[in-house]
């Protein structure tokens, strides 16, 4: 609701696609700014101090020693609202090497991007290497969960909610819109 509560420093497209869904690494001690600071996918491409703290849209840093560049970064990126709500960093070995110690990251879909379409409702692959760093650009796996009706959360036909992996290296994808659960596997070519 930037826009709604800032309308001064945000128009209604900025709110639409701010801010990014953030994939960071969570250690011990680690700070990821929240809720100070959030992710600029778009225009600023880092974090950005958030209105409620002085920000602008643009400002890095806060009158109260509020340093946004030194906060965690994110590994990588999603739209904005695509409301990430499983994640499953694959281990079997049905699917291809590629996928091996990657994450499945199922989002439930957007809700909140007037006057954009919402977007999300789908499983992306973020590739890993065996050092546990990204190692390739964002996937998408799975869509079309939405159906021909969406993308509206009311009126989307498929809500991925959930991701894992069963004993043999397939993978598993909830839905709770439509209540399914997807068995995907893998048979070569």
């Amino acid at each position: 609701m930037l826009f709604e509560n800032w309308p001064q420093f945000y128009t209604q497209e900025e709110d639409a696609v701010l801010p990014a869904e953030e994939f960071v690494r969570i250690r011990r001690g680690s700070d990821n700014g929240w809720p100070y600071c959030y992710h600029d996918a778009v225009f600023e491409h880092r974090k950005v101090l958030a209105p409620e703290y002085g920000g602008d849209g643009q400002r890095v840093t806060g009158t109260q020693g509020i340093d946004c560049a030194r906060f965690n970064q994110p590994f990588v990126s999603f739209g904005a609202h695509w409301a990430p709500n499983g994640m499953h960093f694959y281990e079997g070995n049905q699917f291809p090497r590629h996928y091996r110690h990657g994450a499945f990251v199922a989002f439930h879909g957007g809700f909140d991007r007037a006057p954009l379409p919402n977007e999300g409702y789908q499983v992306a692959f973020v590739p890993f290497d065996d050092n546990g760093r990204p190692s390739g650009a964002t996937e998408t796996f799975a869509d079309g969960f939405a159906g021909s009706t969406g993308p509206l959360p009311a009126t989307a036909k498929h809500r991925p909610v959930g991701v894992t992996e069963g004993p043999d290296g397939s993978l598993y994808i909830s839905d709770d819109r439509g209540g399914r659960i997807w068995r995907v596997i893998y048979t070569g070519k």
